[in-house]
């Protein structure tokens, strides 16, 4: 009887040990639960701050006035294709990157480029202005502009 008795107290154990598992496994998935809603709730938090923080960065950017002059546009464009000319592109890319938006626009807007909409992004300026230096450099190769 002994052993009988020894195995029951072993069942009765091994399956309080089963319930004690099974309690901290509904605890586990719970705190999963609410870490995986906290974690979202901070992702959101994050991007809409992110977005808002952008927001302002670009909205300042293209309120600034210009820093440049219509006849100023085209003396930093012509420098700029010399630069280029010389093949310091990665330099012309930094003076462009520099500058603001609405200098871009008003560069984009003194080259004949005017934009294809109302805000258009640096990104399509940029493009646009590289774009036509690279068109004066293929045009002008074999032509000495001073002669002009």
């Amino acid at each position: 009887m002994i052993k009988k008795d020894i195995l029951a107290a072993a069942d009765e154990e091994t399956r309080g040990l089963v319930d004690e598992i099974g309690e901290l496994k509904e605890i586990l998935r719970e705190v999963s639960k609410k870490l995986t809603r906290i974690e979202a709730q901070v992702k959101r938090g994050v991007l809409s701050a992110a977005s808002k923080h952008s927001q302002l960065s670009t909205v300042a950017d293209v309120n600034k006035p210009a820093s440049l002059s219509a006849g100023n546009v085209l003396e930093v464009y012509e420098e700029l294709r010399l630069q280029a000319k010389n093949g310091r592109e990665l330099e012309v890319r930094q003076k462009l990157s520099a500058m603001s938006a609405t200098d871009l626009n008003l560069m984009c807007c003194e080259l004949g480029m005017p934009p294809s909409s109302k805000n258009p992004s640096r990104k399509k300026m940029f493009e646009l202005i590289i774009g036509r230096i690279k068109q004066s450099l293929m045009l002008s190769r074999h032509i000495d502009r001073q002669t002009l």
